[in-house]
This record gives structure tokens, sequence and C-alpha cells, in this order.
């Protein structure tokens, strides 16, 4: 009998855990962009959330330097079921200064209690969710959070819509080689996206 029992809690248990992690988790994919507009392209080597966390990114360029009306383009990425982000930390590489950047954005419990109103306002059957980040080579960061239209019943115009998730920041110079991306900037100078004269940033072989 009490082994029956012992089974019955476990399985309550079981499932009280699962209910609570079907709370706390979303599902929503990011998007990183850069602004700064056509010349300022950059590598994102890290895009961590939570400190736990994260997804990849690597080279992005062009995007919209005014993103009062519309978001910054760049890359998406699935991330499933996931917690709602506190933090957001990158550290990324800007070809046009020869300089790494890092900055943790903070999001407040208020745009997080948002991001969880907007879930039941705008229901996943009928829209995505997307946690964006843009990301500059002139060393700022910012997020939002955005919505659109993905399914039958949609207007005839595509519906979207999106909040400030944190404020534009300066991002810190960080430590690192700017030699190691020393081909990258080479071929961004090829391409066209970059002025021959930041080739003599990069710093000369040792």
């Amino acid at each position: 009998m009490n082994i029956l029992k012992n089974l019955c809690w476990l399985i309550l248990l079981s499932l009280i855990l699962n209910a609570c992690r079907a709370d706390d988790t979303y599902n929503y994919g990011a998007d990183t962009g850069g602004y700064g507009g056509r010349g300022w392209p950059i590598w994102v080597e890290q895009l961590v959330f939570n400190e736990s966390w994260g997804a990849p990114v690597g080279a992005l360029s062009g995007g919209r330097p005014d993103v009062s009306e519309r978001l910054p383009g760049g890359k998406a990425a699935v991330l499933g079921y996931v917690p709602l982000p506190e933090t957001i930390r990158a550290r990324w590489f800007s070809y046009r200064t020869q300089t790494f950047y890092e900055a943790t954005l903070v999001i407040s419990e208020e745009k997080r209690s948002q991001i969880k109103e907007w879930f039941e306002r705008y229901p996943r059957k009928k829209f995505v969710h997307n946690l964006v980040t843009g990301i500059s080579g002139e060393g700022t960061m910012q997020a939002w959070w955005f919505v659109g239209c993905v399914n039958f019943g949609c207007p005839e115009e595509y519906e979207s819509h999106y909040f400030e998730l944190a404020p534009r920041i300066q991002a810190t110079v960080a430590e690192g080689d700017a030699r190691i991306h020393s081909a990258g900037t080479e071929q961004e100078v090829e391409m066209g996206n970059l002025p021959p004269e930041v080739l003599d940033l990069i710093p000369p072989d040792s």
C-alpha cells in the first residue's frame, strides 16, 4: 500500500513540475540584426540569454539606422520552449573599427509581464513571437519583442506589432585580437562593404 501511495505522490509531483515548466517557458524565435546602415558589418561571437543558453549568430551587415518604425533585419533562429529572458549578453567584433565590444541588456519584470500578456493577446495559432536584438558596429545594442500574423485569417496587409524590451545602450570595449578577423575584414573590403583604409587598422603580425 505504501509503495502505491509513494507512486501516486511521484506521479502528482511530476505533473506539478510539468505544469510549472509550461507556465515558465514559452515557444518563440529570435532575430538578430544590425543598425548603422551600409558599411558597418560585424561578427557576433556570443549571444547569451540568462547567462545559461545562447543562439548562433556570426556575420551581420546592413541594418536600418532608424528603428523608430521598422526593426533591423538580420538572422533568425527558432529557440523552442525556453524561459523568458532576464538578461541578454552579446560579444561582437566591428570590422569597421576593428574593435571588440561586450554589452548586457537587462529585461525588467514589467517587460517580462508584458511578453506574457502578448502571448495571450496574440495566440501562437495565428501569430509568431520573436525576441529581436539590434547590435551595431558602432558599439551599441538594443532589444524588442515582436509578433507577426502568419496564419490564415490575417488581414490583407501583414499584421505586426512590437514594443521595446530594453533601450539602446553603449557597449564596453573588450579585449581581443583583431587579427583573427583579418580575413573577414579583407573580404568585406573586397565586397565593397568597407572602405580600403580599414585595412590599415589591422594590427601587424607579431
